[in-house]
């Protein structure tokens, strides 16, 4: 069995698969701002509720940012311990701007900026949030955002990632931060 864990979206997903990558079970997760300690309890009682313990996990699928410093921090902490408590365990780490096809990709990073990756080669940049909505002048963008201006799609193919993708079997990821925390 194989774990996908995005908790960085707001309206991110557990998925269990099997090595035939068929989705077994998913679950809606929202981990907001703080409530990142209660990643653990979460996957706990996703992993309990299908009868899976985590001995039974070959791979864990771990969008490992960027997002908020702690609750990134929180998430990469989570898997790396898993790995290395399970020897047989895997991590894939996987951006969040590499599940979504189309482009520009926008995340939000605080209340006044944003992440954002205008074409597959792009490098991701931080954009103030009035800079989006008057610079580019984009209607339509794909991501996590809230801007009255602009129409964000945020489906996510999680089928179809899980079917493309391509295990790494690291056993030890780093976080994905884009700018450094604002901490005071």
């Amino acid at each position: 069995m194989n774990l996908f864990l995005n908790a960085v979206s707001s309206n991110g997903k557990i998925i269990l698969f099997d090595n035939n990558r068929q989705i077994v079970w998913e679950k809606e997760v929202s981990v907001l701002l703080n409530e990142s300690s209660k990643l653990i309890d979460i996957v706990d009682m996703f992993l309990s509720s299908m009868n899976t313990k985590i001995k039974d996990i070959e791979n864990i699928v771990v969008v490992h940012g960027p997002g908020s410093f702690t609750g990134i921090r929180t998430i990469v902490l989570l898997v790396n311990t898993l790995s290395f408590i399970y020897p047989k365990l895997h991590l894939t780490p996987l951006s969040f701007f590499d599940m979504y096809k189309n482009y520009p990709i926008c995340k939000t990073s605080s209340k006044r900026d944003l992440f954002v990756k205008y074409s597959k080669s792009a490098i991701i940049e931080v954009v103030k949030n009035e800079e989006l909505e008057s610079k580019y002048k984009w209607k339509d963008v794909y991501g996590d955002i809230s801007l009255p201006k602009i129409q964000c799609h945020q489906d996510i193919d999680y089928k179809g990632i899980i079917e493309t993708l391509k295990f790494r079997q690291e056993k030890k990821i780093e976080t994905l931060y884009i700018k450094k925390p604002n901490i005071s």
